[in-house]
């Protein structure tokens, strides 16, 4: 079938018994660990996303309203030792918190590293050793991402990762920094662990938010964008797009795309947006609820299995994407099929 978006296979969408283009997968799951705090003092957890290549997100929420006004409470201790260097931002939504870190060893005294919302820690070390308080008598609330070294410079290619580590001044004696930075720069990573996707289109969702933020973050931490010339790789371009439509229902990750295609994931992003006028997730997601048009007007399968092997968390999700997308419901659409012509 063809569509604006190109030609395109949507039977895989319909096969009886095919299985889901978005398996269940353990590793795509948030998994929740709750803080061992006396009743007294409140209740705090943490949620962890590990997409298994290098990148982490991360939520925590402390509700410590039980406890004494200015009085900054123990949360963990953490150690952990890696075998690359870690780059993370972290950004406070609620609250206050601060990070004792021991760049050296515990013999020597802690940095102290303060959170708050509008002032934001950005971290690049191989080892972690710190302490963390969090403020009590209210609710304080935390986001952050890692990202390995190597997926740093394949997102964001060598010359955006030296402007983002050079602009911070992190290096291997400044382990960790705190910058003040507005808030509308870190919404794409508040949004990155949304549960609107499973599987792989859960991957593919939070990786572009994660590359989103770090675009925004070289851009502001950068005088002057540092934006290449367009249409450089028009034809490899041209060929990501006859790849990303001949897919079928597998799902891309933006590393595997920025590797195949020999650029970082952000300049693939950059030139493919120039090329095409979306995203490469824009252009996924609307290949494939084109895909899932087609489906509803050629087959009686149910919008509950189009949903899941869309890789949609729930139904509404799918709904809801459609009616943004064609301006009318995919239920109306099966009820009167003429409303295509419309």
């Amino acid at each position: 079938m063809k569509s604006n978006l190109g030609s395109f296979n949507f039977h895989w969408l319909i096969a009886p018994g095919a299985p889901n283009a978005t398996p269940v997968d353990e590793s795509l799951t948030v998994h929740r660990m709750d803080y061992q705090l006396p009743t007294e003092l409140g209740r705090a957890w943490l949620e962890l996303l590990e997409l298994n290549n290098g990148l982490k997100l991360y939520r925590a929420v402390h509700h410590l309203e039980k406890a004494p006004f200015g009085e900054m409470v123990p949360m963990l201790e953490v150690s952990s030792s890696e075998p690359e260097p870690i780059f993370s931002a972290q950004t406070w939504l609620s609250g206050m918190g601060c990070h004792l870190e021991y760049w050296q060893n515990r013999s020597q005294p802690p940095v102290e590293l303060w959170g708050r919302p509008g002032l934001d820690t950005f971290r690049f070390r191989t080892h972690w050793d710190a302490r963390i308080l969090i403020a009590g008598a209210g609710m304080t609330e935390m986001r952050s991402v890692t990202v390995s070294q190597s997926l740093l410079q394949t997102l964001l290619g060598d010359s955006f990762e030296a402007v983002l580590l050079g602009r911070l001044c992190l290096n291997e004696a400044t382990q960790a920094v705190t910058r003040q930075m507005p808030q509308h720069l870190n919404a794409p990573l508040l949004e990155a662990m949304s549960d609107q996707y499973t599987g792989p289109a859960r991957r593919l969702f939070a990786q572009t938010k994660t590359l989103e933020y770090l675009g925004l973050l070289v851009d502001f931490l950068h005088a002057k964008k540092m934006i290449p010339h367009q249409g450089r790789h028009t034809q490899k371009i041209r060929e990501l797009k006859e790849f990303l439509l001949s897919l079928d229902g597998r799902l891309p990750a933006l590393n595997s795309l920025a590797t195949d295609f020999g650029l970082s994931a952000k300049q693939l992003n950059i030139e493919f947006k120039a090329e095409f006028g979306q995203s490469i997730f824009d252009y996924v997601t609307s290949n494939r609820l084109e895909q899932a048009h087609a489906a509803l007007l050629e087959s009686p399968t149910p919008m509950k299995v189009l949903s899941e092997r869309l890789g949609y968390s729930h139904v509404n999700h799918f709904i809801t994407a459609f009616k943004r997308k064609f301006g009318y419901s995919p239920g109306s659409l099966r009820r009167n099929p003429k409303m295509k012509e419309q």
